[in-house]
């Protein structure tokens, strides 16, 4: 799902990118109840998304380049975005999720990439494309790839110690071949995911510890669920949809607990049960039993709208996306 939601974000950027007479890397920040708000700025272009922050601040995403026509992958840190492969042309590249060492995942063109240190490792299943979607402390990457010799057949992987591991090497196929996609893993080598033999009707999953089992994360009156996100106590967010009025219900897995968030998708959560997602209403943050709207965390006046959160780490720092004089930046939320 996680690919979905990165294809209307670009589908947003794109639509939105109105090019502004400021200087692309300039931060902005205003005031909030408790909360400040920067402006990441861009690459050069015109509109930029933000993915991912680890605990040190460091935020990854992507961001058109100059004539909007290109999205590179960037590295925010230190008060700069970083473009993390500024050799490779018109090629596209995101930037998914990065952990608290600073390693970053995403995919480059057509396949799946790590990157540290400064350098990027293609992974993947073999075949001709690949995308990692999350990354945990000890290196481990998970996301989807097509099997060799086929452009139907895409399975989840694990990506650890040097090898790539098929998630779901037994899946059914169909009339439009195998499909499946590890979403997150945690630091326990939990991985949460779905499989859809007919790429249609998503099956939530987790795997641990090389056994995959069903994951109850659709709500009673719903028909199939997403696992977006898994944090280090094994607490999953993401979205369940009825199919009698196709109506994204935001979820959270806690302790074998399916709890109803309102409608959206919650696309993230910290170590401290703090959700994010995207609402009817713009983004929301869910703490402590309660839904707030992150509208109401900007200050009356603010250019903000349309925030679209992503991710949130453990110090309550939220990224996304959103509207911002008239342009679609990524931000930074901290309290």
């Amino acid at each position: 799902m996680r690919w979905f939601l990165r294809i209307v974000l670009v589908g947003l950027v794109v639509a939105l990118a109105i090019p502004l007479a400021t200087a692309r890397t300039a931060t902005t920040k205003a005031k909030t109840g408790g909360y400040s708000i920067t402006d990441l700025g861009t690459l050069g272009g015109s509109a930029s998304s933000a993915s991912a922050i680890n605990n040190r601040g460091q935020i990854v995403g992507f961001s058109l380049l100059s004539g909007d026509v290109v999205s590179h992958a960037f590295l925010f840190s230190g008060g700069q975005m970083i473009d993390l492969f500024p050799a490779s042309g018109n090629t596209l590249s995101f930037a998914n999720d990065i952990n608290n060492p600073g390693q970053i995942v995403g995919s480059l063109g057509s396949h799946a990439f790590l990157y540290r240190r400064g350098q990027a490792t293609q992974i993947g299943l073999g075949g001709a494309n690949s995308a990692a979607f999350g990354i945990n402390d000890k290196g481990e990457v998970v996301g989807e790839g097509s099997l060799p010799g086929s452009d139907l057949d895409f399975h989840a992987f694990l990506y650890r110690h040097g090898q790539t591991i098929d998630l779901t090497p037994t899946l059914p196929g169909g009339e439009f071949g195998q499909f499946s996609i590890a979403q997150d893993i945690n630091n326990r080598g939990e991985v949460v995911g779905y499989t859809s033999p007919f790429q249609l009707f998503p099956q939530p999953f987790l795997w641990r510890k090389g056994t995959l089992t069903d994951l109850p994360l659709i709500l009673p009156d719903d028909d199939i669920a997403i696992p977006l996100r898994i944090n280090n106590s094994g607490e999953v967010v993401g979205l369940s949809l009825s199919f009698s009025d196709f109506e994204d219900h935001a979820v959270l897995l806690s302790r074998g607990r399916l709890i109803a968030l309102g409608p959206g998708v919650a696309t993230s959560l910290n170590n401290r049960g703090q959700v994010v997602g995207t609402g009817p209403d713009g983004g929301f943050l869910y703490q402590k039993g309660v839904r707030i709207e992150l509208s109401s965390l900007l200050p009356a006046g603010s250019s903000w709208t349309s925030l679209s959160p992503a991710d949130i780490n453990d110090r309550g720092q939220i990224v996304g996306g959103g509207i911002h004089n008239g342009a679609f930046h990524a931000f930074l939320l901290s309290p």
